[in-house]
């Protein structure tokens, strides 16, 4: 294992050290506290009049290298300190690549989770096209093919974003079902067998109802209303059909309202989808399906988990199709076990016969939680190579299919520097997709491990709270949950109406 010292200005070195792991994700890196270390990196940052710099050296033996990066935009830009550790990261970035001789990816010194939002802060400052792509290569390293995407997606974004006035009396809702037939060797979501965990549905199921009508009719009583709903998981179509109608029915009464313009299930898994469940969704004001393959090739839902066939695929498609849904997302994800660019070229014309509205396209992520992760040595993962392959041969079926690009994000312990995309038919974009990755609205999470993101309109600074992803715990704690949520509730709506 490769031993790192990394030193210099201490507010700066946890900065650094995201860089770092972009080169050595494996490494131990100490903070001025190491007796033996392979190699030392300092870094610091400066102001001369209106430009900041970034700087970083590295130390090894008598190898001395240096790098700095600088530019003026935090005078327009504002909030210096963290422009500063921009330009740390540039810096440390730069002399890495020459220290490697290799480059860790098309983002560049990019690793957040939203890189969108980077974007929409410029336009909201009246940045044109050319100057933020100019400033994302430039301040960022970020390919050009990147900075183009990036601004595409959040100029077809704009439209769909609440104003202030909007985004202070609507809100999003997510219910998380945290019950699935199996569980998927890559998954890492708060995710309960319904055959091991089946005596705690009930129970769960009683506690969410109740936290379902005490929100809604809160949210009722200060005026404000849901925008978009979303059921998750999980895989909430587990459920059986009393079951779900009982949780459809206490959305309906306590949730919806004129103001509700989406409402999406997720249907994760075939096998879990009859023509009842969907016809009972579509009843109880249900918009949108997500009906998720992950891939279509029967070996690899094999090696992955998944208790159905791609027949099985296209027989839910048609069903929720013959149950009136004309709004259809379909999940992939690239990167799986044994697959390579002929499995996802088989598996995007078979959806491509089916025609979907929406296309979400996931990056596998190694994580921590995932019996991959956990029995590595029996999945052969494809290279960054393949996986970027993987990516072009997605994008331009996508188009073919009529899709454009409407949200992005990126996860941690991805199989190389990639991302997650989310394609649709143009009038056909997922509302709360948009709201969940710019976070512009609030989002209230009910059910178990379900987040609430309360968001301040005009500055979009926001506070979370979480709920537990045990469901004996959500269970046990429901009411103290409900009660804990009405009062962050309270004060974020106070706060925002002075």
């Amino acid at each position: 294992m490769l031993h790192l010292l990394l030193t210099g200005d201490k507010e700066l070195l946890v900065t650094g050290q995201d860089v770092l792991r972009l080169f050595y994700p494996e490494a131990r890196i100490y903070f001025e506290s190491a007796n033996e270390y392979d190699f030392e990196i300092k870094l610091w940052a400066s102001r001369k009049n209106e430009n900041l710099t970034g700087y970083a050296a590295l130390y090894k033996g008598g190898l001395v290298l240096s790098e700095d990066a600088g530019d003026y935009y935090a005078s327009e830009l504002g909030d210096e300190r963290n422009h500063q550790k921009r330009l740390v990261k540039l810096a440390i970035f730069r002399l890495l690549c020459r220290f490697t001789e290799v480059s860790p990816g098309p983002w560049g010194i990019l690793t957040g989770i939203r890189p969108t939002k980077i974007v929409h802060r410029l336009l909201d400052l009246g940045w044109n096209r050319n100057r933020i792509e100019l400033f994302l290569t430039g301040g960022y390293d970020m390919a050009t093919s990147k900075a183009a995407l990036l601004t595409d997606i959040a100029l077809r974004q704009r439209p769909f974003l609440l104003s202030d006035k909007e985004a202070e009396n609507k809100v999003s809702v997510y219910l998380g079902i945290p019950f699935c037939p199996t569980r998927c060797a890559y998954c890492s979501f708060p995710a309960f067998s319904a055959g091991s965990s089946g005596a705690l549905m009930r129970p769960f199921l009683t506690a969410l109802e109740k936290e379902i009508r005490e929100v809604g009719n809160y949210l009722n009583r200060v005026g404000k209303t849901v925008q978009t709903i979303y059921i998750g998981g999980g895989t909430p179509t587990v459920l059986d059909c009393s079951d779900l109608k009982t949780i459809l029915i206490a959305c309906s009464e306590s949730l919806v309202s004129p103001d509700t313009t989406e409402f999406t299930l997720e249907a994760g898994r075939p096998d879990t989808i009859t023509a009842e469940k969907l016809q009972l969704a579509r009843e109880f004001g249900v918009t949108r399906v997500s009906i998720n393959p992950q891939t279509m090739n029967q070996e690899t839902l094999k090696a992955i988990g998944r208790c159905h066939d791609a027949e099985e695929v296209v027989w839910a498609f048609n069903l929720a199709r013959s149950a009136g849904f004309d709004n259809i997302n379909m999940d992939i994800i690239l990167g799986l076990p044994g697959e390579n660019s002929w499995h996802v070229e088989n598996t995007l014309a078979q959806l491509a016969r089916l025609g979907p509205e929406n296309l979400t396209v996931h990056t596998l992520a190694v994580k921590r939680a995932s019996h991959i992760k956990e029995a590595k040595e029996n999945y052969r993962l494809p290279s960054g190579e393949e996986v970027s392959q993987m990516l072009e041969i997605t994008s331009g079926a996508a188009a073919k299919m009529g899709m454009r690009p409407y949200y992005l994000y990126r996860q941690k312990k991805m199989v190389g520097p990639y991302e997650n995309i989310g394609y649709a038919i143009p009038g056909r974009e997922c509302l709360y997709n948009i709201q969940i990755i710019e976070e512009r609205q609030t989002l209230v999470g009910i059910g178990g491990g379900a987040g609430s993101k309360f968001v301040e309109p005009g500055t979009w600074y926001l506070t979370s709270q979480y709920n537990p992803k045990d469901p004996q715990t959500y269970i046990n704690r429901i009411d103290e949950l409900i009660e804990r949520k009405k009062e962050l509730l309270q004060k974020h709506f106070a706060l925002i109406s002075k």
